[in-house]
């Protein structure tokens, strides 16, 4: 059985040098390697992709979202529940300009669960109520956008093996309380050294990292099922359901609940 390529589920609100588009793409759809004339800023809002660009690779989920500049060639591979995505790509005269003023979007890169992300929502919640938001709205809030991206570190790669070591053990205790103090004993460096190679490596500190992972995490569970949100904190590795829903709305600007209503449909 064939498939479209992608479904824009929102009308595409062109904004100054901003068109900002609500795109579904179907389960297991793969993009061949291709690149783009736009510079564009995506967010998954639902569902799993895997994205490749040479030899890096990036796997995300809801909540992940990537600067991709102009001409930068990579293939995608979408999850088994499909995907569903905030896109704003830029008109390539506008992205030159950022280029001149302000070091631009930087190099294609996914952040997970990053400052932009409570924008981003803004931004969808304004797409869906079509001609009732100016557009001059939807153009300062993309601005918002690209001065959170800027506020969030980009890292500088090529982390050691230890280190790599480090965030794969972060990985495999996601909901475990740990100390960073313990997980520097375990690979035989001082907590500080721990400290500043993870943030200089990786974008952020350790504890910024668990935390996004966390919401992450909860997030693409409210996305994807109906199951109860007390039950989606504990087994993310919130205290229980009260403690979920603040971190949340302090992140997102909008409640769990919120959340997976407006991902749920448009």
């Amino acid at each position: 059985m064939s498939h479209p390529s992608h479904v824009t589920l929102a009308a595409t609100r062109a904004a100054g040098p901003f068109r900002v588009s609500e795109v579904l793409y179907p389960p297991r759809f793969r993009q061949a390697a291709h690149a783009h004339e736009d510079a564009g800023v995506s967010m998954l809002l639902a569902g799993a992709i895997r994205e490749t660009v040479g030899r890096g690779e990036a796997c995300a989920t809801t909540l992940s979202l990537v600067i991709k500049p102009a001409h930068v060639e990579h293939a995608d591979e979408v999850g088994p529940s499909g995907s569903r995505t905030l896109q704003i790509a830029f008109d390539p005269a506008y992205a030159r300009t950022l280029e001149d003023a302000d070091g631009g979007l930087g190099p294609w890169r996914w952040l997970h669960a990053p400052p932009a992300l409570r924008d981003m929502l803004a931004l969808l919640r304004m797409l869906r109520a079509g001609a009732g938001t100016p557009a001059a709205d939807i153009e300062n809030t993309v601005l918002t956008v690209l001065a959170g991206i800027a506020s969030d570190p980009v890292a500088d790669g090529g982390a050691p093996g230890w280190l790599r070591r480090v965030r794969e053990e972060l990985d495999d205790r996601p909901t475990e309380t740990v100390r960073v103090r313990d997980v520097a004993v375990d690979a035989g460096v001082h907590p500080v050294s721990l400290a500043r190679a993870f943030r200089r490596h990786f974008g952020v500190s350790i504890t910024t990292y668990r935390k996004r992972q966390r919401l992450q995490r909860a997030a693409h569970a409210a996305a994807g099922s109906a199951a109860p949100l007390g039950r989606i904190a504990h087994a993310s590795g919130y205290a229980d359901q009260a403690h979920f829903c603040r971190e949340f709305r302090g992140a997102a600007g909008i409640t769990p609940s919120g959340f997976r209503r407006l991902v749920g449909g448009s």
